[in-house]
């Protein structure tokens, strides 16, 4: 499936889909704009014709009420009716009463003598409730009242009014009227709507709204749905008011507006809107093609032939545009970036030229290598060095059997790990019966982005300097020696006195039973001085015949605590040495009995060189690969000059030491490749770093 990002549209197309946009969102937005207006004007007409429709209504209630009450104070007013009810002439009553009940289209009247019942009545007469009688209380006592009650089948608006003879009231009068479906009509007549009345269980309606409109109605409005403003159900926008009119908050009166007309008008306006909308967008299509082919398609088609020219090598084509536009001006610039094009050129040959010279000429041989390990270029150098035919190392890989196995094996490695370069290292590789020597540095090579792309090698032979190097070595070490001759023939002589003098001594003056004290303490110092003999002779062979170092994974942890179990700390009771958590180191490569030996030195050393309460640590950590070991005291430390002579051999600041023990741990620190530094100041004590 092709994704709306894999699409490629010509310029055309993105024009012409422009345009259609363009007027799409002018059409939409313009559409959107005369549909609120609409809306709005329509809200607005809906709202005041039903404005219009509510004071319609309370208008037509108060004159119904107003008409029923003049109707009542007449009639209770007759001359007959007043005479009939006073003497109780009861056909009579009725007569008059059916008479007055046609004339004004009244759906009862009643005359009540006592609250609790009627005397007589004509048409369906009120029940008898205890509201009635409540009202009818009030009349005997001289007001007017109306209420408004539930029938059988409508509901009534009934006016009491008191029938008084010589100032004294002899009874009420009653007239009903029903809230029928002919008086609904009415109120749909005058205020051009629809309209429903709700009291107690009864709805009334005129008759031409269906049930299931009314009773959704209703309802909405059991559950409080219907505002006193406008709300929308089915076509109809409906308000609610109460019969203050009447004084009975309880009633309702629903108005209903059909909107059937407006929804028609709007959808008639929404179709004109589109065909319209239509019309416009194909007349702008049209248009916005024919303007891109005469203004943008002709100039366009003289830089891509142009540019397909440059893209072919052809960099002295002209680029020919006759519009002065921005056309013009693009051609003006295709032209200047030819020109600077063949400029460029021309600096890149002469680089590349002064780049080739310097590699033919240079005396290092160099080797660049991609990430699939193919040789990818070289110099005559690296040729030279390792005695190869041009054409048997270019596109090889430096893995093959064309390559020194050495040499090729250090530079697959920093090839593959980043961690691996290397700078200097020195490389063996046999040729024709003689080993030589090179020193190889190993960097990545980088693209202008910074991605790797391959590795450079750079090497150099350096045999001869090596031999001279060697014979310089030998040189020095037998200068080494003789000063070790005198100085081991010093160390030797001392004790040797000592041993003889304490001999002749026993020999000469003392026997066990006489002082055996004594004896004891002459033998015990030839016991002592033969020791130090030992450990003199022992160094010198350590020193004269360095032993082989064999690595292997060891604990750092291990070798500070055997260390430790080696020097004679019941000596030193006073003397803290803190050793730092080491178990989180994992296990390095290394001789452990010679590490052992080396630490077992230093920390000797820092013994010797603390007060009887002082402290020593020792910690290590890992350094970027390399195992770090610090031993540090805070003793008498040592000025600068001793520093620089430390590590030779028998130089030392003991009177009884033989100056062996640091250039033995020097050299034994230099075998596993690593370095010793020392730090130190006097009376600010020191610290021996080892770094493998």
């Amino acid at each position: 499936m092709i994704s709306f990002k894999d699409l490629r549209l010509k310029i055309s197309s993105k024009v012409a889909l422009s345009f259609v946009i363009l007027v799409l969102l002018q059409g939409i937005v313009t559409l959107i704009a005369l549909t609120l207006i609409v809306s709005r004007t329509q809200n607005d007409s809906l709202r005041t014709q039903m404005n219009r429709a509510v004071s319609g209504i309370e208008g037509y209630l108060q004159e119904t009420l107003e008409a029923q009450m003049v109707n009542a104070n007449l009639l209770s007013g007759q001359a007959k009716v007043i005479d009939y009810t006073a003497f109780g002439l009861t056909n009579l009553l009725r007569r008059e009463l059916s008479v007055y009940r046609s004339s004004l289209q009244m759906d009862s009247l009643s005359i009540y003598l006592e609250p609790n019942a009627p005397f007589t009545s004509v048409g369906n007469g009120l029940m008898s409730t205890s509201a009635l009688e409540a009202q009818l209380e009030r009349s005997f006592q001289g007001e007017k009242t109306f209420f408004v009650t539930s029938g059988v089948e409508h509901i009534k608006l009934s006016v009491l009014t008191p029938i008084a003879r010589e100032d004294r009231i002899i009874g009420v009068l009653s007239l009903s009227r029903s809230l029928d479906p002919g008086f609904v009509q009415n109120l749909e007549n005058i205020t051009n709507s629809k309209i429903i009345l709700l009291f107690g269980n009864l709805t009334t309606t005129a008759g031409d709204l269906s049930v299931p409109i009314i009773r959704k109605i209703i309802a909405a409005a059991e559950n409080e749905n219907i505002p006193a403003g406008m709300t929308r159900i089915d076509g109809f926008v409906v308000s609610s008011l109460t019969m203050e009119s009447f004084r009975e908050p309880g009633g309702k009166i629903f108005c209903l507006l059909d909107t059937t007309e407006y929804r028609r008008i709007i959808t008639r306006y929404y179709l004109i809107s589109l065909i319209t909308t239509f019309l416009i967008l194909s007349i702008a299509l049209l248009i916005g093609i024919f303007f891109y082919r005469v203004t943008f398609n002709r100039p366009f088609q003289y830089l891509l032939k142009g540019v397909h020219k440059i893209s072919e090598g052809d960099l002295h084509y002209q680029f020919q545009v006759p519009a002065k536009d921005e056309f013009g001006d693009l051609a003006k610039a295709f032209n200047m970036m030819r020109v600077n094009l063949i400029a460029r050129e021309r600096e890149l040959l002469q680089l590349s030229l002064y780049n080739t010279l310097i590699l033919e000429n240079v005396r290092t041989g160099i080797i660049t290598v991609n990430l699939e390990e193919e040789v990818t270029t070289f110099n005559p150098a690296a040729i030279r060095i390792l005695s190869m035919d041009s054409e048997m190392v270019k596109g090889v890989k430096i893995t093959s059997q064309v390559f020194p196995h050495s040499l090729s094996e250090l530079i697959g490695e920093s090839l593959k790990d980043n961690s691996s370069y290397v700078t200097g290292k020195e490389v063996i590789i046999g040729q024709r019966g003689q080993n030589k020597i090179l020193a190889l540095s190993t960097s990545p090579l980088l693209s202008k982005d910074g991605e790797k792309i391959g590795m450079i090698a750079i090497f150099e032979d350096i045999t001869r300097v090596k031999q001279l190097e060697e014979k310089l070595s030998v040189s020095s070490r037998l200068a080494a020696l003789g000063e070790m001759a005198a100085g081991v023939a010093h160390q030797i002589r001392n004790p040797l006195g000592v041993m003889k003098v304490s001999a002749e001594m026993l020999r000469d003056y003392y026997r066990v039973v006489d002082d055996e004290r004594n004896y004891q303490r002459i033998t015990h110092m030839m016991i002592s001085e033969i020791d130090t003999l030992n450990i003199v002779i022992r160094n010198l062979l350590d020193f004269a015949r360095p032993r082989d170092v064999q690595k292997s994974p060891c604990s750092i942890n291990e070798i500070i605590r055997c260390s430790l179990g080696s020097l004679p700390l019941d000596k030193y009771p006073a003397l803290e040495i803190k050793t730092l958590d080491l178990d989180h180191l994992p296990d390095y490569l290394m001789d452990k009995s010679l590490i052992e030996q080396v630490l077992s030195n230093l920390i000797l050393n820092a013994i010797q060189a603390s007060p009887p309460d002082g402290k020593i640590q020792i910690s290590a950590d890992m350094k970027q690969g390399h195992m770090q070991i610090i031993i540090q005291d805070w003793g008498c430390g040592f000025d600068e000059s001793t520093r620089k002579q430390i590590f030779n051999p028998f130089f030392t600041t003991k009177s009884d030491g033989t100056g062996l023990g640091l250039s033995i741990s020097h050299r034994i620190i230099e075998q596993h490749s690593g370095t010793i530094d020392v730090f130190s100041q006097p009376g600010g004590g020191s610290t021996f770093r080892v770094t493998l």
